[in-house]
């Protein structure tokens, strides 16, 4: 099988969590800005079903002097068409000629019907749990759930369920794609999934992000194993041992309310978390203060255009 060269793209900040990701899923990847460039056969293929982290996964068809753009270009719409959406970037002396290989973006994931007011991407609440060490293998807990996008994403890693289970992508309607390979491959996948071994646990005070939580839980085919609650954070009960608390606070600027209350609810659960993890999303302007706690690591980003900073401690 041919080795192929792919440009899996992401959020600013997170093209090392990415670039391991890849590599984990067994192709040759490194970090470059807004992404990761991998190569490998059935690259494509193994992007697009088995990444959490990647927003996009295009296949390069040429990547090198401009001079050699036209040639490429005639080539790949002999290949593929003139109406496939090719991507042209020039720079320089140099330039890149790509397809988008997924069809659609990779962070919907195909089960939220509905989002909340600040609706948190799936490939940003994955890189989180990745940036935490999350595998599955100990509790979760998000107690501002929201929409519950977090306990979702976190139910899907410890159910080691594939994050392009159930979806068609675009590269397999190309010509010469090997449907056989595709299916062999998720076949593999499929094959891993498993019951999770420790409860994913969400909360918030709202009602309606509650049965919002809810519904998507049901809707992502996890709600058995997700429980969700109406609670203050201050006030939530963590589950037992020592696991992952990640939660994307409120930042003030979609939503009603006090952001700097809610950060000071988290801090007062705190005490109760010693030997966990915590991952937080923290707008870029000082709310993290109010957790009196330094992190372990750091990483600057954005979210939903907002200058973030992706923030982790161990308690």
């Amino acid at each position: 099988m041919p080795t192929e060269r792919i440009f899996a793209a992401c959020a600013p900040g997170l093209e090392e969590l990415l670039a391991a990701e890849l590599v984990a899923l067994g192709l040759a990847a490194r970090a470059t800005p807004g992404g990761a460039e991998a190569e490998g056969p059935g690259a494509v293929a193994a992007a697009c079903l088995g990444s959490r982290l990647a927003d996009a996964v295009s296949v390069r068809l040429h990547a090198g002097p401009a001079a050699g753009l036209d040639g490429a270009l005639a080539a790949a719409r002999e290949r593929f068409g003139r109406d496939a959406g090719f991507q042209v970037r020039r720079r320089g002396g140099e330039a890149t000629l790509s397809l988008d290989a997924a069809g659609s973006p990779l962070y919907k994931r195909g089960w939220r019907a509905r989002v909340g007011a600040a609706p948190l991407r799936e490939t940003m609440a994955a890189a989180m749990l990745a940036f935490g060490g999350f595998d599955g293998e100990r509790p979760f807990l998000d107690p501002m759930c929201g929409s519950g996008t977090l306990a979702v994403e976190a139910a899907l890693v410890a159910a080691r369920r594939a994050p392009g289970h159930g979806r068609r992508f675009a590269f397999e309607d190309w010509p010469g794609h090997d449907a056989a390979r595709t299916r062999e491959l998720r076949e593999r996948l499929a094959a891993r999934e498993r019951t999770p071994p420790f409860p994913v646990a969400a909360s918030d005070r709202n009602g309606g992000a509650v049965r919002l939580a809810t519904r998507n839980a049901a809707a992502a085919g996890v709600a058995e194993w997700v429980r969700v609650e109406r609670r203050d954070a201050a006030e939530v009960t963590p589950p037992p041992g020592r696991g992952l608390l990640a939660v994307n606070p409120p930042y003030g600027e979609r939503l009603d309310g006090d952001p700097a209350g809610a950060w000071r609810a988290l801090a007062a659960l705190l005490p109760r978390l010693a030997g966990w993890r915590l991952v937080v999303l923290a707008p870029d302007r000082g709310l993290e203060k109010l957790l009196g706690l330094r992190p372990s690591g750091a990483l600057s980003t954005r979210n939903g255009g907002l200058a973030c900073l992706l923030l982790r401690y161990d308690l």
